[in-house]
């Protein structure tokens, strides 16, 4: 595997998406049980069984984020290195997974076009990289490991050609919109 291979255009295997789902999944499921997901008596203090959503907001601005990030940067510039070297990365260890712990196989799942972002659109993404990069940095501990994983989850989920990637489709979309109604731009 050579550098173009991983910068040029990369793919995505079922193993990478296996492992952007579990970490979906497991955030998901932390969040269900610190919210008393289990039931019966509650004591003193305690949420009485109420899940506040906006404790996910954190993991699922970043997982959009990632998902953007994969689609939208090119492997010359700073973000497109990190998302496709942290791409091959889980593609690594989800052929790993899947192939050595579970026994299964890893094909590739990726979609077949790629989604370009406007001129406006990459404003917006680089104001998001912004915001992301100070969620982490001063955030208290669980919403910056919230960031980091929502990240790495969109990363890995972003270019497949099932549910996760045609929700990416709609996301780039919308980011090219909202960077033509912020900066004017039309193209």
């Amino acid at each position: 595997m050579t550098f173009h291979d991983i910068l040029g255009n990369p793919g995505v295997t079922l193993g990478c998406v296996t492992l952007g789902t579990i970490i979906v999944a497991m955030t998901v499921q932390k969040w269900w049980k610190a919210g008393g997901g289990g039931g019966g008596m509650k004591g003193p203090g305690s949420s009485g069984g109420q899940r506040d959503w906006k404790a996910l907001v954190p993991f699922i601005i970043a997982l959009c984020y990632g998902m953007v990030a994969i689609l939208a940067s090119p492997g010359i510039s700073a973000l497109g290195l990190v998302t496709k070297f942290g791409l091959w990365g889980g593609n690594q260890l989800g052929y790993g997974y899947l192939v050595w712990g579970i026994g299964g196989t890893s094909p590739n799942v990726t979609r077949v076009s790629p989604v370009v972002l406007t001129p406006g659109g990459y404003a917006i993404l680089a104001i998001w990289t912004a915001l992301v990069v100070g969620q982490h940095m001063w955030s208290r501990r669980l919403p910056r490991i919230q960031t980091t994983l929502g990240v790495i989850a969109g990363v890995f989920l972003g270019l497949s050609a099932g549910i996760a990637g045609v929700a990416a489709i709609p996301l780039a979309s919308g980011v090219n919109v909202l960077g033509a109604w912020y900066t004017g731009t039309v193209s």
